[in-house]
């Protein structure tokens, strides 16, 4: 899969995409960086200048091929190049990580440009022109990690959301011992990530979306512990009835992995516009 990162944040997060070897890895920014497949953009002052005024090389985007994700701070000034860029990449069907910031300490025009960013890719994701839109909230993967230090704060954050997206991405590809999936509701496009502690069942979420349609539940169990344990097909299918209500579909995988620890994540699935 090719990651693509727009700006400072879209940038790092792709960077943490490097580890792992399923993934070939993109950057645009208007600050210098010494990675392969950089795109260096004139720096400017505006949103509305990153849309109408920054050169965007052909060369570049001819070599990204394939399955492709495109990664935005919508806070961010140089988000205002966000369609140009995905309208190089159309073809691809790309699927959007979005990245929400803390709002509240914001000036008001980061506010509009973010609320203005988010609400656009959402319409273009909910009429099939992405595959996906991907939304993650700084504050909700925060309240994940528990107690964030300030030095390396936003690299604590991005190594969860990537190795987070990684397994996910893994599993979706992996034989499952068990598995009650059948196919994704075509309209549900807008989605979030979520980790599930195996022994309480509580669930926390990277974004808080309203009104999801589906969820989908991966279990990484270890597999003595498949083998052994009687009581554990009981315990899976009982957390997710709990997950489940009239309205939404919920379907999960097992998977057998040689981890010390069980680990269970969550993807969910929402159709409508989130605010």
């Amino acid at each position: 899969m090719n990651v693509v990162g727009l700006g400072s944040a879209g940038c790092n997060i792709a960077k943490q995409f490097d580890r792992y070897p399923q993934y070939t890895t993109f950057f645009i920014d208007s600050e210098k960086r010494s990675d392969e497949n950089f795109l260096q953009i004139a720096k400017k002052v505006s949103h509305e200048e990153y849309e109408n005024k920054v050169r965007l090389k052909k060369s570049f985007f001819d070599k990204i091929k394939g399955d492709t994700m495109f990664i935005v701070a919508g806070a961010a000034s140089v988000s205002g190049l966000s369609l140009r860029v995905l309208e190089k990449m159309k073809h691809l069907k790309p699927t959007i990580l979005y990245i929400k910031s803390d709002t509240s300490l914001l000036p008001d025009i980061k506010k509009k440009q973010e609320r203005v960013v988010f609400n656009v890719l959402q319409q273009y994701a909910r009429s099939s022109l992405f595959e996906k839109m991907y939304i993650v909230d700084n504050v909700s993967v925060e309240a994940v990690l528990g107690e964030v230090p300030i030095k390396g704060y936003y690299d604590h954050l991005n190594n969860l959301i990537v190795s987070t997206m990684h397994m996910i991405n893994v599993y979706k590809n992996s034989e499952a011992e068990m598995d009650t999936f059948s196919s994704n509701l075509e309209s549900a496009r807008i989605a979030t990530f979520g980790l599930v502690d195996d022994t309480t069942g509580e669930e926390k979420l990277f974004y808080s979306l309203d009104t999801p349609r589906e969820k989908m539940y991966y279990y990484a169990i270890n597999d003595d512990q498949l083998k052994n344990d009687g009581s554990l097909f009981k315990k899976i299918k009982k957390q997710v009835r709990k997950f489940s209500d009239g309205n939404l579909n919920v379907a999960y995988k097992i998977f057998s992995t040689t981890y010390e620890n069980d680990y269970v994540y969550s993807m969910s699935y929402a159709s409508f516009i989130q605010k």
